[in-house]
C-alpha cells in the first residue's frame, strides 16, 4: 500500500447531542482532546489529513495543522454531508473515513481497508468487527462522489443505506481489532473510558 494513494478525513461534523451539544471532537480525554487521539492514529496512514466539521473551525486547524473543510452539502446534516465534501476535496484515488469519538483507531485501518479494496475490485471497503459493519470506517474510491451526491438528493442520509446500494463493497475483517469501533458518546462513557486507561497504565 502507499499510502501517498490515500486522504484520511476525520468526520467531527455532528451535533453530538448526548453530550449536550459539545463539539465531541473537542472533549478531553486523558488531558488530550479527543480528535488528537484519533489524529495521532491516522496520519501515519495516510499521504493527507483533513478534519470535516461544521464549528470551532479555526481551533481544528491549529490542532492538525491540516485543512479544515465545513460541510457544502447541507449542515449538521450527517456524516454523509461531511463525506460528500472531503470526496469533492480529496486529490487522491482514494478517501479513508474515521470518526473523531473513536480514539483507539488500529494502525492498520488503512492497510486492511486497502488491501480488501484492492483484493475483490471493489469501489468501497467498510470495516467489519465480526458482528456487524461499521460505515464511519470506510475507505472511498473518490470516484464514488457522483453516486454519493445522487443519493443525497434523495433526501436519504444514512451512511448504512448508501453503502449497501453500492454494487461493489467490500468488508474488511477486523474481529481481532474491535477496540478500534469504541466511540465515546455520552462524558460517562468518556469517565468510564478514563478510568479503564488509567488502570492499564498502573
Amino acid at each position: 500500500m502507499n499510502k501517498t494513494h490515500i486522504t484520511g478525513v476525520i468526520l467531527a461534523g455532528g451535533r453530538a447531542t448526548r453530550m449536550g451539544g459539545r463539539d465531541k471532537g473537542l472533549v478531553k480525554l486523558n488531558s488530550k482532546y479527543m480528535i488528537e487521539h484519533v489524529i495521532t492514529a491516522l496520519r501515519p496512514q495516510v499521504g493527507q489529513l483533513l478534519i470535516s466539521a461544521n464549528r470551532n473551525l479555526e481551533q481544528y486547524a491549529q490542532l492538525s495543522d491540516c485543512p479544515v473543510l465545513a460541510d457544502t452539502f447541507g449542515h449538521y446534516d450527517g456524516p454523509l454531508a461531511g463525506m460528500a465534501t472531503a470526496l469533492a476535496n480529496a486529490q487522491t484515488d482514494y478517501v479513508l473515513f474515521a470518526p473523531c469519538d473513536s480514539p483507539f483507531i488500529s494502525s492498520q485501518l488503512a492497510e486492511r481497508l486497502y488491501t480488501r479494496l484492492i483484493q475483490t475490485n471493489a469501489d468501497a471497503s467498510v470495516a467489519d468487527d465480526g458482528s456487524r459493519i461499521h460505515p464511519v470506517f470506510s475507505l472511498l474510491k473518490r470516484s464514488l462522489l457522483a453516486d454519493l451526491m445522487a443519493f443525497l438528493k434523495t433526501e436519504e442520509r444514512s451512511i448504512r443505506r448508501f453503502l449497501a446500494q453500492l454494487p461493489l463493497l467490500t468488508k474488511a475483517d477486523f474481529s481481532d481489532n474491535a477496540e478500534t469501533f469504541l466511540n465515546i458518546n455520552t462524558f460517562e462513557e468518556r469517565d468510564n473510558c478514563e478510568y479503564a486507561l488509567k488502570k492499564e497504565s498502573l
